[in-house]
C-alpha cells in the first residue's frame, strides 16, 4: 500500500503571520470528522452516492464548502490547529481556505493519504516545525505535527482509527493503539493525540479506558495529576467537569469516539497548561433533539454525523 503526505503551506504576501504562539496567550486545538467530505472531481474513488450520477456536483460541493467555512469560523473560536477526518483530497482543504478560512488566519494545511478514499488532514494558523506520517499496513496514516507554542515544542498527532463496523477491524485498531502507545512513551514534551478513535473510553475500555479491568491498551485518566507513566488524560473522564454527552449518536445512544488525549506536561504547573474542553455544536449542526445532523446532498441540510471537539490551553 502506498502512503504519501501532501503538505502545502500558503503564506500570501498580504498576511502577517507567526510560526509560534506567544507567551501569555491561549492555544487551542480541535478535531472534527467532517462526514464523507468528497470533492467535486470524479476520479473513481468515490463512495456510492458521491458521483455525478448520484446528484453530487460542483454546485452542491461549493455550497457544502460555504456551510463548513461558516460553521468553523462561527463556532471553533479561532482554534489554532484543527484536525479533520474523512477528507477526500487536498482540493477540499484548498476550497475551505480559499472559501474564507484564510481570512480567519488558517494559512497552513496538509493531508495524509494512502489508497483510502477518506483521510486525516489539518489546517493551522501556526506553521508546523515538522510534519511526518505514522502508519501500519491496512490502516489510515496518522499525522504527527510539531509546533512551537510559547517556548515549548508541542506535538499534535491526528488520528482516525479503524471502524468498529467490521469485527476483523479490531486487530488493526489494536495495532494502531500499540503504535500510539509507543509514541506516548517516547515523547518527552507536551503531546496531544486527537481525532476519531472509533473507541468510546466507557463502552470499549478494553481497548482504551481507565485501566480498571487491567486490559486497556491505552490507559486513560480524568485526573491530570495522574497523567504520567504512559497514562493519558481524557476530558470525558475529567473528575472535575466530565462531559456527559458524546460527539456521535449511534443506535440510540451517545458515543464518545472523538477524543483529545493529553500527557503529563499539560499538568505540571510549568509552561503550557490544560484549561478546558468542549463539544462544538452550532447552527445547522444539530437537530431539535440536540443530535448531530449528517449532511444531506439532496436538501443541503446538515453538516456531519459528528460534532467537533475542542481543547484550550493557557501558555
Amino acid at each position: 500500500m502506498k502512503y504519501f503526505l501532501l503538505l502545502l503551506l500558503i503564506i500570501p504576501f498580504f498576511f502577517s503571520c507567526s510560526p509560534t504562539v506567544e507567551n501569555g496567550s491561549k492555544f487551542s486545538v480541535a478535531t472534527w470528522n467532517m462526514g464523507e467530505f468528497f470533492d467535486s472531481r470524479e476520479d473513481g474513488n468515490e463512495f456510492s452516492g458521491w458521483k455525478e450520477s448520484d446528484g453530487w456536483n460542483d454546485e452542491k460541493y461549493k455550497e457544502r464548502i460555504k456551510k463548513s467555512v461558516m460553521y468553523i469560523a462561527s463556532n471553533f473560536d479561532g482554534a489554532d490547529v484543527i484536525i479533520l477526518e474523512e477528507v477526500e483530497s487536498e482540493d477540499v482543504l484548498i476550497s475551505l481556505l480559499e472559501g474564507g478560512l484564510k481570512r480567519e488566519g488558517y494559512l497552513y494545511y496538509g493531508i495524509a493519504q494512502n489508497e483510502s478514499q477518506l483521510n486525516v488532514a489539518f489546517i493551522s494558523k501556526i506553521k508546523p516545525l515538522s510534519v511526518k506520517l505514522l502508519f501500519i499496513p491496512e490502516a489510515r496514516p496518522m499525522l504527527s505535527l510539531d509546533f512551537l507554542v510559547g517556548e515549548e515544542r508541542v506535538r499534535v498527532i491526528g488520528v482516525h482509527l479503524r471502524s468498529r463496523l467490521k469485527d476483523e477491524n479490531q486487530e488493526i485498531r489494536e495495532e494502531e493503539l500499540m503504535m500510539l502507545k509507543g509514541e506516548i512513551e517516547e515523547c518527552d514534551y507536551p503531546l496531544i493525540i486527537l481525532g476519531d478513535f472509533n473507541i468510546d473510553p466507557i463502552l470499549h475500555s478494553e481497548e482504551m479506558g481507565d485501566g480498571r479491568n487491567g486490559d486497556s491498551i491505552l490507559i486513560l485518566t480524568g485526573d491530570g495529576s495522574t497523567a504520567r507513566n504512559g497514562r493519558m488524560f481524557s476530558p470525558y473522564l475529567d473528575y472535575a467537569s466530565p462531559m456527559n454527552d458524546g460527539t456521535y449518536f449511534y443506535d440510540g445512544k451517545w458515543e464518545k469516539i472523538d477524543n483529545i488525549l493529553l500527557n503529563s506536561f499539560f499538568f505540571d504547573g510549568e509552561g503550557i497548561e490544560y484549561c478546558s474542553s468542549s463539544i462544538i455544536k452550532g447552527a445547522d449542526s444539530a437537530d431539535y433533539s440536540g443530535r448531530p445532523v449528517k449532511y444531506d446532498k439532496s436538501t443541503g441540510k446538515g453538516l456531519s454525523d459528528h460534532f467537533a471537539l475542542k481543547a484550550t490551553f493557557i501558555i
